[in-house]
């Protein structure tokens, strides 16, 4: 018995599949290559960038100097880097006289806080009525510092030499930072209009709008970040002054460093508070605990989503997403920057999404409902505008819809 032979057109089914996935292959071969070149450049974009961001940062503060004081570009250029870099010495500084002594004031109280916390955790298994036979946790968080706190400083005893080179190398990069965001400062004009004129005259609008984009999105998140940063510092601090808890210059320094990590950080930001409660004041730290989730609790909830939406112009939702995919595609950077990067898109998808309704309605031009709507809101942008333009050409849709269904109700 013989198998059933193809016909002509399922042959010609399965070599356009047999084509396709070639061709999907080939496209994934060539996509994975191109990443690994760019790879190489990683440093090289991650310095541009972050020499765009240093830019974007201090250009408003200089052209806010250059237009209230006689100074003149140059010299407002140069108060304005030498506030910042003094304040990032001063900050520096502090660290190291402040935050160095009392770093080591703490790591030389080791054992005093293991003791504590052993203490501490053995009243709890006391009180719930745990018998220590079946486990004995004081005994447990003893044996656990043991075993890892000699790992943890000889592997920093061990690294000493690579974090000076990193140290070094970061010191470095940021040098070069400073001096390339100095020259597009002094001078952005050039920039911009190198730019304008790479770009056809015919995008001349859809360049501005992809700046006031960028510049939205970055400001809302900055001043997001700030915001959050500044209430949970105030937390602590209040906490602190309120509860007597030591290190708080270390707990304010590591609470604003964490915190400025989206997503990930509110929650580590409250590690080490809770330690120095835990280890020096057990009779106030069931307080403090509680006092920081239910903070924490309404200022990432309530707070931080009201804030990226206004700002920003996310949704919670992309927000994660943003987070997600920025970690994996560039780790670190890419969690603290990729909610910008993901807000800067959907401005844009918003912007193309709601031009694209407009050009699809009869009866209205796009063009000309801007036009009209700057005219009666000269203070709206072009991007809002076009919204408007959308929710327009949408109630004119509607309308059509409502006057043509009695019609179709009225015919036999």
């Amino acid at each position: 018995m013989t198998a059933p032979s193809q016909t002509p057109s399922e042959r010609d089914t399965l070599r356009v599949a047999f084509l396709a996935l070639g061709a999907v292959f080939f496209g994934i071969a060539v996509l994975d290559r191109v990443l690994a070149l760019l790879g190489g450049f990683s440093s090289l974009v991650l310095t541009v960038f972050l020499t765009w961001l240093l830019v974007f940062l201090i250009g408003p503060l200089v052209d806010a100097l250059d237009r209230r004081l006689p100074l003149g570009r140059g010299l407002a250029v140069a108060v304005a880097y030498g506030a910042v870099i003094g304040s990032i010495a001063l900050f520096v500084a502090a660290i190291a006289q402040i935050g160095a002594r009392e770093a080591s004031d703490l790591v030389g109280r080791i054992d005093q806080i293991t003791a504590s916390i052993a203490n501490l955790v053995g009243d709890i298994q006391r009180a719930i009525g745990l018998d220590r036979s079946t486990v004995d946790l004081a005994a447990f968080v003893e044996d656990l510092q043991r075993r890892t706190l000699p790992a943890v400083i000889q592997g920093l005893a061990d690294q000493t030499q690579l974090i000076a080179g990193g140290v070094l190398s970061v010191f470095g990069t940021l040098f070069i930072i400073v001096i390339l965001s100095l020259y597009a400062v002094a001078d952005p004009d050039s920039i911009t209009g190198m730019i304008r004129r790479i770009v056809p005259n015919r995008h001349a609008d859809t360049l501005q709008l992809v700046e006031r984009s960028v510049g939205r999105a970055f400001r809302g998140f900055l001043r997001t970040q700030v915001v959050l940063v500044m209430v949970q510092i105030g937390i602590t601090l209040v906490l602190g002054l309120a509860f007597g808890l030591p290190y708080l210059f270390l707990l304010t320094v590591s609470t604003g460093v964490l915190m400025f990590i989206p997503f990930f950080g509110p929650p580590l930001a409250l590690i080490p508070v809770v330690f120095v409660a835990l280890a020096f004041r057990a009779d106030v730290a069931l307080f403090v605990i509680v006092i920081l989730v239910v903070g924490q609790t309404i200022l990432v909830n309530a707070i931080q989503p009201r804030l990226l939406r206004d700002g920003v112009g996310l949704h919670p939702i992309l927000v994660i997403v943003a987070l997600l995919v920025g970690s994996q595609v560039a780790g670190l950077w890419g969690a603290i920057f990729g909610i910008p990067f993901v807000a800067v898109a959907n401005l844009l998808l918003r912007y193309a999404i709601d031009a694209r309704a407009v050009n699809e309605v009869d009866g209205i031009e796009l063009a000309e409902e801007v036009a009209a709507i700057q005219a009666e809101h000269p203070d709206v942008k072009v991007e809002d505008a076009v919204a408007m333009a959308a929710d327009h050409a949408e109630a004119m849709v509607d309308a059509d819809a409502a006057v043509q269904e009695p019609d179709h109700a009225q015919r036999p």
